[in-house]
């Protein structure tokens, strides 16, 4: 029970004086996935372009389209198939997977490697419309939804997709108890679960607080399953849904082993190893 104690207090005490996952770990994370995102993509991808309709882009005047935290591009380039008079200016801060998207040959695109925050705080352009996919919870939605009104024209949108609580159920469960068996391997925890909104009222509530109204929002999931654990595991760490994890521990290797008995025992159900991805999207308009 003391040694309970003491890892919970340790964990606390790190989470209240920041020592955690950062956008550093999450970049080299990102990095490292960039060749096997398209894991990702073709699963979610579809749900992504539940945000980019054409009824909700202008078509009589040139757009300037912001693709926030855009990874390799997937909205970026559904943008450009639609043909559409545009300027997109797409920003992530993982060299590794903007780099698809700077082999384009298309002059309506802009790339810019940079820290999401640092550069919409230092930008001097405005957008007609954002677009943020999968990547809320890597911010403080405060200071992220602050900045994105500063950014965006009048009567300017946003069009989001993102995680929310309850995805990746009893993933976080997995992780706390091999963190406890294997403490003295614990550099650094995870705030993730902060930033990630209760559903869609959750989402529509953040963005009412910075004069954003609802144009449309729905809720998701996708419920995804595997034969083995090793190959859930694997899911987590090829398409990004677990990144970070891995800067948890000081030698991931070492603990590796011990992930894959607890998803064993929490995720196996009628012969399969499931995971849900749980999500909402929508529209969102400045008043």
């Amino acid at each position: 029970m003391l040694k309970k104690i003491v890892f919970y207090t340790k964990a606390g005490y790190k989470l209240i004086n920041k020592d955690v996952i950062n956008n550093e770990d999450y970049r080299k994370e990102y990095n490292k996935v960039s060749t096997t995102y398209i894991h990702w993509l073709n699963e979610m991808g579809q749900f992504t372009d539940k945000i980019i309709k054409l009824e909700y882009i202008l078509k009589d005047e040139k757009l300037k389209i912001l693709d926030f935290a855009c990874g390799t591009g997937y909205i970026s380039k559904s943008l450009l198939r639609k043909n559409i008079d545009c300027e997109i200016t797409a920003v992530d801060y993982s060299e590794k997977m903007l780099q698809n998207l700077k082999n384009l040959k298309d002059s309506r695109i802009k790339v810019v490697h940079c820290e999401g925050i640092e550069f919409l705080k230092n930008t001097e352009e405005k957008y007609d419309i954002i677009y943020f996919g999968w990547a809320l919870s890597y911010f403080n939605y405060k200071e992220l939804f602050k900045l994105f009104k500063k950014v965006l024209n009048p009567g300017g949108s946003v069009g989001v997709i993102t995680n929310v609580q309850g995805t990746l159920s009893g993933i976080e469960d997995v992780f706390m108890k091999v963190m406890y068996k294997n403490h003295k391997e614990v550099i650094k925890p995870m705030d993730i679960k902060f930033n990630l909104p209760n559903g869609k009222d959750g989402l529509t509530k953040w963005f009412n607080q910075y004069g954003f109204e609802k144009v449309e929002v729905e809720d998701g999931e996708v419920l995804v399953s595997f034969d083995e654990p090793e190959q859930l595991l694997k899911w987590l760490n090829e398409t990004g849904a677990a990144a970070g994890t891995v800067c948890i521990f000081r030698d991931y290797d070492l603990i590796k082993e011990d992930l894959i008995e607890e998803i064993r025992k929490a995720k196996y159900k009628n012969g399969k190893y499931g995971i849900n991805h749980k999500f909402v999207y929508g529209i969102f308009k400045l008043i």
